[in-house]
């Protein structure tokens, strides 16, 4: 007697996976395609076959992904902006000069990225220097001493 799989199981084991994944903070994404993965359930467990099963579980990603990310928001989801520290979501940010391995740079959210002046001139960084962040060139800080 063997384990036998209909493929609403699938679709019921993807969604408890993603829903799991939810656990990564993920802002409630990967639990709204875990929710769509259900309606690919029922429609399995109709007997459609996987073309509109896969069509179902897409429309209701399409319509539960961004009322699951509004109501993450609602909750107090999300209270720092969330973006890559090279995209504008650094600029700005007022730190200090650090040394770490030998190297002038800044610690943004807990990372080190080395720092050059955006005007190279007489002026060189220090440690200890207060800075602001104008933008990125690569991983290197381009700051202004203020």
């Amino acid at each position: 007697m063997g384990i036998e799989f209909e493929a609403w199981h699938l679709w019921v084991i993807l969604a408890l996976t993603l829903a799991a994944l939810e656990m990564l903070a993920l802002g409630f994404v990967a639990l709204a395609a875990g929710v769509a993965c259900l309606a690919g359930a029922l429609v399995a467990s109709a007997g459609q076959p996987f073309w509109i099963q896969l069509a179902a579980t897409a429309i209701a990603a399409a319509v539960l992904t961004p009322l699951f990310i509004r109501w993450y928001k609602s909750i107090g989801g999300a209270k720092e902006s969330v973006s890559v520290t090279g995209d504008s979501g650094s600029q700005g940010l007022q730190t200090e000069i650090v040394i770490q391995q030998q190297r002038l740079g800044v610690m943004i959210k807990g990372d080190f990225f080395p720092a050059q002046l955006e005007q190279a001139g007489e002026v060189e960084l220090q440690e200890g220097q207060q800075v602001e962040i104008l933008g990125f060139s690569g991983i290197t800080a381009q700051v202004r001493i203020l």
